[in-house]
């Protein structure tokens, strides 16, 4: 059986084959009307997104664009058949997260999928780095009706930034980085970015990498505030810039 990517499943919905005439047999009348809906169609509408929402939806983000990111979804369906693409598709971009690491990329993604579709997503991450925050910020701060974050994404109800930080002074001392990471400009101008232009709720993890010395020190001296996650990442509890809800996180690479 071929492969059928996210992508490829929703760049075109099925195109409807024209009615072949009915041969007429003595048996024609056991054969069913072609005609006549899919008897999946006569389920109840409740239970056909149900089974939607079980084949088309994950709880890890598609990192866009990637070629081959279906999470063991069944994008396939899609290609069914127009209707159950014209039902299922909302499903998927609604019900699942997507990532971005570039505005360029998260606005060709409204202009190459279907823009009635692309507008019903709800939930985004997006990974910045702080040397790429100019080409950010002219996207998330921009009020443009053909690219920006409200045009491209009007129904986003969840905004996920992961901020990767090189700010941190490695020869310093580690309790003055934890400190004052709040203070950093690029992050200060991310968020002055992010105030008012979007209905989402916007959360921004600043990360840092730190040495293992920093690392454990921290851990050590701010027990209380910084949480160890399963992958050993540690992170602080969210607080406020410019009204916009941040927290750090740090990490160790062996």
């Amino acid at each position: 059986m071929s492969y059928v990517s996210t992508a490829d499943a929703l760049a075109t919905p099925p195109q409807e084959t024209p009615p072949v005439p009915p041969v007429h047999t003595e048996t024609s009348k056991s054969i069913p009307d072609r005609h006549n809906p899919s008897p999946f169609f006569r389920l109840p509408r409740e239970l056909r997104d149900k089974i939607y929402a079980y084949a088309l939806t994950s709880s890890q983000p598609f990192i866009w664009p990637s070629e081959h990111s279906s999470h063991g979804l069944h994008p396939a369906l899609l290609a069914t058949s127009k209707a159950l693409y014209n039902e299922a598709a909302p499903i998927l971009y609604s019900h699942n997260k997507f990532m971005f690491s570039h505005p360029s990329d998260a606005n060709m993604f409204v202009h190459i999928m279907s823009r009635e579709h692309a507008a019903a997503i709800t939930n985004i991450c997006l990974r910045i780095r702080d040397r790429d925050l100019r080409l950010w910020t002219g996207y998330l701060g921009s009020a443009s009706p053909f690219r920006s974050l409200r045009a491209d994404m009007p129904s986003l109800k969840m905004l996920w930034i992961f901020f990767r930080s090189t700010a941190w002074n490695h020869l310093s001392d580690p309790v003055e980085n934890f400190r004052h990471w709040q203070s950093e400009p690029k992050l200060k101008e991310l968020c002055i970015n992010l105030e008012g232009r979007t209905d989402a709720e916007v959360r921004v993890i600043c990360c840092h990498r730190v040495n293992r010395v920093h690392f454990e020190h921290l851990k050590q001296e701010y027990a209380k505030e910084l949480v160890v996650d399963p992958e050993g990442d540690a992170r602080s509890a969210f607080g406020k810039i410019c009204e916009v809800n941040v927290a750090l996180e740090l990490s160790c690479p062996e």
